[in-house]
């Protein structure tokens, strides 16, 4: 099951997505309308086998490692927000 899937089957189908990195940076990615996204783990430049997902959580997350342009990846947590 990808992301895409783990999200819709919890519920979810208008997020945002609020990213922080091993480093404390952080990145909204607003808007996801989930039946319309084809391939969220492309869209947000993730590795899919690096993804642990904790939805049962007071606020909902997963890790992950997203690939980057200047490295060879870092670790990030995606907080879901829901609308």
């Amino acid at each position: 099951m990808d992301l895409k899937e783990h999200l819709v089957a919890h519920g979810y189908d208008h997020i945002d997505i609020l990213l922080i990195d091993e480093e404390g940076d952080q990145t909204t990615v607003a808007d996801i309308s989930l039946p319309k996204v084809t391939d969220l783990e492309y869209k947000l430049y993730l590795k899919p086998e690096t993804i642990s997902y904790h939805f049962k959580e007071e606020d909902p997350y997963f890790e992950a490692e997203q690939q980057s342009e200047s490295s060879d990846g870092k670790k990030i947590k995606g907080f879901i927000l829901e609308w």
